[in-house]
């Protein structure tokens, strides 16, 4: 008997381990559970679930459900304790009543995992049939949770022809059968069974070494490898390591399944009752009914598997014909089928892949990439080294043991877990089918149409009459070389736009270069528009660049004027090795004047006022004189000064992890940057090939000035002799 004590005792348990480790479980489809009796039918992957299941049903919809559990935790007193659990024993002879009495009901829902048992390999699907490990072969999923919601229903709909047929004695038989007490019969009549499936995933799954693990070795003497194995996997998820996604599909009417076929809407009006499960243990219609149901639910439960990046990182690095091929090129084909996810609305994405998606790309640091990456060269499925990914065949084709596979080859397990969903696989196949090249005009076309749109978008919003530049003056522009295979991105300065650097870019043009000149968003339109970005918006204009300059040329340098150095050092520090050369011109390191020590203030009481609902006493913009006024903002937003300080502390803080070759070139009396900065910079750099020049100029704007030629032929001669290296 359920001990309602003993269930508040361990909810309460629950709640506060939840919150102590900080367990993230994210429930969807709770509006999908119908107010009507219920057989929840669940995956199942660790033992987690037997315990957080109840817990979560309990919770949330408020009724603690009973559940079937294998005869192997009932031993001696483990027994009593299991039923007060509210678990069935799969050996009781009793269990179908109960399970019956509690649907019919409706005093508790009921969980049963199809599958019988852990499926620790992921592996459902067999020759386009569902089919699980069990003792050394394969079989289908059990039909235990359809037949006993397909009788419970058999059952409900007699009770109501009974009643009609004013039938006491046949009624009064069932209800004995059962338990179910005759007060009780106007609310059975009038409920339909149904069954809900439900999915849980859990992201990441590794293997670890973990708190409990380590207290298990400690106090338990031999452990067996199958309990080793499953105290790292499931000792993370306790832990709170690991996301947990749960969703409850739509719900499958028992009654629909009923009445679609004849012979068993036929038994309805029989004078059989139908109380002994043999009635239907040879009957052929019943079998059938149970198996299409079996199979909808199967399929329902693993179509609503969350897919999060290790489902796309292993299905991919498993379908590669060859063993080697560039990180570049696999990192691609991620990217694309993470988009064709987001273009086709799948729903039951982890959240991490509903946001953006284009830093996989960048060469910055990845969470969720580099994670998977240690994970996979440690486990010995391949190895990478400058850029090129080596599988390793034989680890790929090793068979594990059952218990150990999650621990030996997770990468199976993962490529498993994602085959029944059958649109996105195909997706997958064919998108491993297309070459390289035709992967990297699309990614490059992709990003060259953002960068537009974004401009074009940008412009619209913010133009201002009379102050607003013409559009090809802040519109990103990309100069293609045919048969070039050298790149160089250019970033322009604070408050200025592309055209700035343009007569650069033209000479690198002209002497074979392909050249991306970058509009930094809040660039080339207005101020107002500048004012509201932050430094990582001008950061992640420059990736954008890197990232379709990376798809058209064998090697990439990057260069910038002013800040657009300061962009261009810190790409660098955050990608080290991934740039042939490094071109800093007047970088920003230290300001001159007094102005732009006192932003961060002035910032700070805008946004107070702002928040105060107070427009009297702001000093959103300043005056700006600009060198070249047909190309620079005539206003400068406060806002903005704030974030270029802020982008080259960062700068500055990582520029020991530069480890390409860099040319610092610094105007000998610029008014603007204290001409020290370069000499800070050259300093703390980590490169070991570093070049430091000065050029006599007594302005600011050297790309544009009398020194343009001298700065146009340093550069040049600085990635000619980082190209040849």
């Amino acid at each position: 008997m359920i001990s309602p004590s003993l269930i508040g005792l361990i909810e309460a348990s629950l709640d506060a381990l939840i919150r102590a480790v900080g367990i993230d479980i994210r429930l969807h489809g709770l509006q999908n559970i119908p107010n009507e009796p219920v057989t929840y039918v669940i995956n199942h992957f660790t033992r987690v679930e037997t315990v957080l299941m109840p817990y979560l049903i309990k919770k949330h919809i408020g009724k603690f459900p009973i559940s079937l559990a294998a005869e192997m935790f009932f031993d001696g007193d483990k027994a009593i304790w299991m039923k007060k659990l509210g678990a069935v024993s799969t050996a009781d002879p009793e269990r179908d009543k109960i399970f019956i009495k509690a649907l019919l009901t409706d005093e508790h829902p009921v969980i049963i995992f199809p599958e019988g048992q852990i499926i620790k390999d992921k592996k459902i699907i067999e020759k386009g049939k569902f089919m699980v490990y069990n003792a050394g072969i394969r079989r289908p999923p059990h039909a235990g949770a359809a037949q006993i919601a397909l009788r419970t229903e058999l059952l409900r709909g007699k009770l109501r022809r009974l009643r009609t047929r004013h039938d006491d004695h046949s009624i009064a038989r069932i209800a004995e059968h059962f338990g179910i007490g005759l007060e009780h019969l106007h609310h059975i009549v009038s409920k339909n069974t149904y069954i809900v499936p439900v999915n849980i995933t859990y992201y990441p799954v590794r293997a670890r070494e973990n708190a409990l693990s380590r207290f298990a070795h400690r106090f338990i003497k031999n452990l067996s490898p199958r309990f080793e194995e499953e105290l790292e996997v499931e000792g993370l998820i306790a832990l709170g390591k690991v996301d947990i996604d749960v969703r409850f599909g739509k719900p499958l009417a028992v009654k629909d399944y009923l009445e679609a076929s004849k012979k068993l809407a036929g038994m309805l009006s029989s004078d059989d009752l139908y109380l002994d499960a043999a009635a239907f243990r040879n009957n052929p219609s019943f079998k059938k009914t149970t198996v299409k149901m079996m199979q909808d639910y199967m399929r329902s439960i693993y179509g609503m598997t969350t897919v999060n990046h290790d489902h796309l990182f292993s299905y991919i690095l498993t379908r590669y014909r060859k063993n080697r091929f560039t990180e570049h090129d696999f990192k691609n084909r991620v990217f694309l089928a993470i988009q064709h996810l987001r273009d086709i609305g799948l729903t039951n994405c982890h959240t991490s892949l509903y946001q953006k998606q284009f830093y996989l790309l960048t060469d910055d640091v990845h969470d969720k990439y580099d994670d998977f990456m240690k994970e996979a060269v440690s486990g010995g499925y391949l190895s990478l080294h400058q850029g090129v990914i080596t599988k390793n065949s034989a680890r790929f084709s090793r068979k594990s043991e059952f218990h150990r596979i999650r621990k030996d080859n997770i990468l199976e397990v993962l490529k498993n877990e994602i085959e029944p969903l059958e649109n996105l696989t195909r997706e997958l196949n064919r998108l491993m089918c297309l070459p390289a090249f035709f992967l990297r005009w699309k990614i490059r076309n992709h990003f060259i149409r953002l960068d537009e749109n974004l401009f074009e978008k940008d412009y619209r919003e913010f133009y201002r009459e009379g102050e607003s530049k013409p559009p090809h003056v802040g519109r990103p522009f990309f100069l293609r070389r045919f048969f070039g295979s050298k790149g160089v991105i250019l970033v322009h300065g604070y408050m200025a736009a592309p055209e700035e650097v343009r007569p650069l870019a033209d000479e690198l043009r002209r002497r074979g270069y392909h050249v991306y000149g970058v509009r930094l968003r809040g660039h080339g339109t207005a101020p107002e528009d500048l004012a509201i970005r932050n430094w990582e918006k001008w950061y992640d204009s420059a990736s954008r660049a890197y990232i379709i300059m990376k798809n058209s040329v064998r090697t990439v340098a990057i260069g910038g004027f002013s800040m657009g150095a300061g962009i261009a050092l810190l790409q660098a520090a955050n990608k080290p090795g991934r740039f042939a050369g490094i071109v800093s011109i007047n970088a920003p390191l230290m300001l001159k004047g007094v102005a732009p020590r006192f932003a961060f203030l002035v910032d700070s009481w805008n946004k107070f006022l702002t928040k105060m609902q107070v427009e009297k006493g702001k000093m959103e913009f300043v005056k700006n004189e600009p060198e070249n006024p047909e190309i620079n903002y005539l206003r400068n937003p406060v806002s903005g000064s704030y974030q270029l300080e802020k982008m080259m502390r960062q700068a500055e803080q990582k520029l020991k992890n530069v480890i390409d070759p860099v040319l610092i070139i610094q105007a000998s009396h610029d008014p603007v940057v204290n001409p020290v900065s370069a000499v800070e910079i050259f300093n703390k750099l980590g490169a070991a090939d570093k070049q430091l020049l000065t050029i006599y100029a007594g302005h600011h704007g050297i790309l544009r000035g009398a020194e343009a030629p001298r700065v146009n032929s340093a550069v040049l001669s600085f990635l000619e002799n980082v190209s040849e290296e």
